[in-house]
C-alpha cells in the first residue's frame, strides 16, 4: 500500500462517514479522476470496509460500519469489533 494511497482512501472513509455518496459526488473533494476514485473505492470494497448499491444509473457507496476493521488504525477510524 502506497502512503498516498492510503491516504486517498482515508479521505474517501471520512466523507461515507458523513453520509453514503456517489463517485462524481466524492471525487468532487479530490484533484483526481474520477476512474482514480473508482479504483479506491473498488480496493475498499474488496477489504469489506465500503459497500455499493446500484440506484438507477448511480451507483452509491457507503461505508461498512459492521466492519471489524483490522487496519483502521491506519485511517484513524473508530470500529467496533
Amino acid at each position: 500500500m502506497s502512503l498516498i494511497g492510503v491516504q486517498t482512501r482515508a479521505k474517501i472513509i471520512q466523507q461515507l462517514k458523513e453520509k453514503p455518496n456517489k463517485v462524481s459526488k466524492i471525487k468532487s473533494k479530490f484533484s483526481l479522476t474520477q476512474p482514480t476514485i473508482s479504483h479506491h473505492l473498488k480496493i475498499l470494497e474488496k477489504m469489506g470496509m465500503v459497500f455499493s448499491k446500484k440506484k438507477g444509473r448511480e451507483i452509491y457507496y457507503f461505508l461498512n460500519k459492521k466492519y471489524p476493521c483490522k487496519h483502521c488504525f491506519l485511517f484513524k477510524i473508530p470500529f467496533k469489533v
